[in-house]
Formats: structure tokens, sequence, C-alpha cells
């Protein structure tokens, strides 16, 4: 079931959310038009009826039979209606829709600490003054701001009505207490209070937060192994417009060409600048680095406290500027990625000569700057990014062929500078637990 996001307003009061506005992410258009929902209506009601008219061809698609009625026994004409096809998002496409929301989020997040600052000036000013304006004129803000935040968290908004209500589903000083708040027996209680109602948020529809539609595209099955063979061998190696295979990938979970992602995890250890450095992911060292060639020694040392690539890429979403010899950078990172495991250097091998693509939708030069399923993908005259990510591991793959790619740092030389191992982690969060569970005792929590 959809998680909610519940508020309880009074319908008699004054101080009711403001409507929501509607966040970044564009809902797709309905699958189907309103004439063809009713159709698909008419064949399952008619099916729960005559049955042996109403059944499916061998693709799946609505089969209306000769003979068919409908209820009042009107004859209705043979044919069947085509559905189309669900299919779940891409990692690319639900990386997006995730980044869009939080990006949202975080805006949202500012405006409201910033509204809170301004909050506390209204209060002193009505200390000094008292005129109640700009506290009345904050809080109104702060509302908008925080409906605004429910709706970039959940797009879907319903309104439920509670038939009297215990207290225990209201908000009060006492969490523990239970007791029903009027009887509906009694006219004047329910006269002051009206009728109480439940704001509930919910999660995307399916068509957006779990896949989407696409039009079915029936194709006749394949005679021969080789045909099933071929089908299957898409699904990892596409044909790029110029003629050229190619391997699209970009999460971890990209299929089989996801070993390829930045986002991998693996430890392993470079050297740049004349220091060794232990990092967690390809996607770690590189921002990380990055961060250091822009000055931003605080970013890069919160980047070294973290071994969760989404951490990493969510911190340094609004980073601007890239490493001179982007490419160069990665080529390094993945010399040492690939030396230091031969498991990956073998899968690397198997790529033979296929273009290798790194779909990341972020502008910069790592990527092509479009998603995996994006119709650009395969034009290279449509990218958006120098794709110095899938650059950086040919050229490794060249090298390894030819035997002139230097050997890596090996697991055991000592970095000056290292990431946060899984056991410091562990302990840090446990340590984490403690402080604030000895915070709650004390009746306050550490800062």
């Amino acid at each position: 079931m959809a998680e909610t996001e519940e508020k309880v307003i009074n319908a008699a009061g004054t101080t009711a959310v403001e409507q929501p506005q509607q966040p970044e992410v564009k809902l797709p258009e309905p699958p189907y038009t309103k004439e063809t929902l009713a159709e698909i209506q008419k064949f399952f009601k008619g099916r729960s009826k005559y049955p042996g008219t109403y059944g499916y061809t061998p693709e799946g698609n609505l089969d209306i039979k000769e003979g068919a009625v409908a209820r009042g026994k009107k004859a209705v004409p043979a044919g069947s209606i085509a559905l189309q096809n669900f299919v779940p998002l891409d990692p690319a496409e639900r990386a997006l829709l995730d980044e869009k929301r939080l990006d949202t989020m975080a805006s949202l997040d500012q405006e409201f600490e910033e509204e809170i600052i301004a909050l506390r000036a209204g209060w002193e000013e009505y200390r000094a003054t008292q005129s109640m304006r700009s506290v009345l004129n904050s809080n109104q803000r702060l509302a908008e701001i925080d409906a605004r935040r429910s709706a970039a968290r959940a797009q879907i908004r319903d309104i439920m009505n509670i038939v009297d209500p215990s207290t225990n589903e209201i908000i009060l000083s006492d969490r523990y207490e239970n007791r029903k708040m009027y009887s509906l027996g009694d006219p004047f209680e329910r006269g002051i209070w009206g009728p109480v109602f439940r704001m509930a948020f919910y999660t995307y529809p399916a068509e957006v937060e779990q896949g989407k539609y696409i039009p079915d595209t029936t194709a006749t099955a394949p005679e021969e192994d080789t045909e099933a063979e071929k089908a299957n061998e898409i699904l990892y190696r596409q044909k790029l417009k110029d003629g050229r295979f190619a391997r699209v990938f970009f999460d971890t979970d990209s299929d089989m060409n996801g070993f390829m992602s930045p986002m991998w995890s693996v430890d392993f250890t470079i050297n740049v600048g004349g220091a060794d450095s232990r990092y967690s992911s390809p996607i770690q060292a590189y921002e990380v680095e990055r961060a250091k060639e822009l000055g931003n020694t605080e970013l890069s040392a919160s980047l070294m406290k973290t071994r969760s690539p989404r951490t990493i890429r969510l911190l340094t979403r609004a980073v601007k500027g890239h490493p001179k010899d982007a490419k160069g950078l990665w080529v390094k990172i993945y010399s040492a990625v690939y030396e230091t495991y031969p498991i990956l250097k073998a899968k690397l091998l198997t790529t033979a000569s296929d273009t290798l693509i790194f779909a990341d939708v972020r502008e910069g030069p790592s990527g092509i700057g479009l998603a995996e399923k994006d119709s650009g993908t395969l034009d290279p005259a449509k990218w958006k990014g120098e794709n110095a990510v899938g650059l950086a591991q040919e050229t490794v793959r060249t090298r390894l062929r030819e035997g002139t790619l230097k050997e890596a740092p090996q697991a055991e030389v000592a970095a000056e500078n290292s990431v946060i191992t899984e056991e410091e982690q562990a302990k840090a969060k446990m340590g984490a637990i403690i402080n604030a569970r000895a915070a709650a005792k004390r009746g306050g929590f550490r800062s």
C-alpha cells in the first residue's frame, strides 16, 4: 500500500491547509482514450455474463467473437481491443524522477528554513510594536511551503471523512490519550466542531512510480534458436545510428553492463598529485578529486565519510565545475579498478570493440546527458555530454589488450586519504543510535 502523509482539518475552521502546488515531475498522458476505456469496461461487463463470446487473443488483447451480446441481449460487433504493454522504468528514468523530486524538496526545505527565521523576526517585531502582521504573513507562507513540500513528496491527494474520530487520530499534547471527540447523537457538539476530515497524500500513480505504458508491438515468434539469441542480445547490446554496436549503462542494475557503472561498489587505491587515496567506488573517487580541484575541501571530506554512491550523487548534485581533464581522471580511476579486480577486467574484455555509453542525464563531461531509453541515446549527434566514463573504459580496454596498462596499487598499500571502512561506518551508525537514545532519556536531542 502506498505511504501516506496525513493532516487533520476542521471543515468549520478557517485555517485549512492551502492547496499544494504541483511538483515539477510531469504526469504522463493516459494510456487510453475515454472511448477505448469505455469499450474495455463494456468488454469485462459482457465477459462476466457471457464468457464464451468474450475472450483473449494469443497476444493478450481483448477478443470479441461473433454472436457476442451485451446486457439486454443487444448484439455487439466482433473485433478486438488492442492493449498497451506496461513496462518498468529503467534505472536512469527512475533516477531522473527521484532526482527531480529531491531537488524540489531540497529547495522547499531551504525556503521553509528561511521563513522560520522571518517568523522569529516577526515575533520580535510584535513584542516591540504589538503588530501581528509579520507573524501572520510568515505563518501563511509556512503553511503554503509545507503544502508544497507534501505535494513534492506525493502527487495524489484525497480527503477522507472521519466518523466520530478517536482523539488518538488527532495531534494532542498527550499522545497516549484515547477517547471519542463527540457523540454522533449530540447535535450541539457536532454543531461546534462540524465534520472532521483527513487529508491524505499518496505516492505517484503506478504509471509514474513503477513504469510506463508503451504501444503493443506484436512480433512473430522466432523459429530458430539463433533468432532468440539475437533478441536476447539486444537487451545489453544495441546498434547506433552510425552503424556501431554499443553497450549502454547507467546504474549497477543496468542488465549485464551494470559493472561498468561508476556507482559499482569496489575498494581501490589511486595516486593523484603524489598522494595515495583509497575509495569505495569510481563515482566517489571522481567526485572527491573534482571537489579538491575546485577547492571545496569541506565537500571532499564529507564525501569520504560515506560509502553510498547515491548519497555521493545527492551531495554533489548542485556542484558546478568539472576537472580540466575529466577523461584523464576517469582513465586513472578505471585503470586502478580493472587492474585490482581481474574478474571485472575479464568482463570488460568481453565487450570486444563495442562503444561504451554512460547514459547519465546530468550535465557535464562524464555522461552523454541523456537517459538509457531516451530516443537520442543511440544517435551520437544528439549527445549533450562527452561520455568521458565510456571513453575512459574504452581506453583502458585497449591498453589491457596491448599490455600497456600500468599496474595499479594493491589493496594493502597504506593510503594517506582513505574512505571510511564498512566496520567504521557500522560503528558510527551504532554510536549515533546510542547518542540519540541517551539524549531522548535526558529530554532532548544532541545537536
